[in-house]
């Protein structure tokens, strides 16, 4: 028998605060060599366009 994890790894959004978890998040991007979750494409885009501005508030 197979065990399956259950378990939730929240992460928040860092353009709208959303928490996702990250095994799920559809959309990520890669920042001084760390990883960010969205919770849509929106928020993916918005902090592409000028992640050291969204990188300062979150």
């Amino acid at each position: 028998m197979m065990d399956i994890d259950t378990k939730v790894i929240e992460v928040k959004d860092p353009v709208c605060g959303m928490k996702i978890d990250k095994r799920t998040a559809k959309f990520k991007s890669e920042y001084e060599g760390k990883t960010y979750y969205f919770c849509s494409l929106s928020c993916k885009k918005k902090f592409d366009e000028n992640p050291e501005k969204v990188h300062l508030v979150s």
